[in-house]
């Protein structure tokens, strides 16, 4: 299968995991330092900040039920200094991830019940 195929692949995995993360369907667990990660009987997916900061480059990665690394995507500039396609999916995933590993929802309504 060509490089983009691969690419394109990757990237709608990253687009429907953020929407099904924003929905609540997918749920995510923090691992180390800004690492979160997705899990099923038949893999898992992780996503985080290269550089442990929170902020780009972040980096993708599909493994099998053994942890075994199958495919990965990364923040990247292309033709010079242009941003990926793939970033845009790849910072919106890592922010629901990261919401949803953080639970940030909980948090937010568990303040708001108690200014009531």
């Amino acid at each position: 299968m060509p490089a983009t195929l691969e690419n394109d692949r990757v990237v709608a995995l990253c687009e429907r995991l953020a929407q099904s993360t924003r929905a609540g369907g997918a749920e995510w667990n923090r691992e180390g330092d800004d690492v979160f990660v997705w899990r099923v009987p038949e893999g898992s997916v992780a996503i985080g900040s290269r550089d442990k900061d929170g902020e780009p480059p972040y980096e993708f990665v599909v493994a099998n039920a053994n942890g075994e690394r199958l495919d990965e995507l990364k923040s990247d500039l292309v033709d010079g200094d242009r941003p990926a396609a793939w970033n845009e999916p790849l910072a919106e995933l890592y922010r629901s991830a990261r919401r949803s590993g953080l639970k940030a929802d909980e948090v937010v309504d568990a303040l708001i019940a108690a200014l009531r």
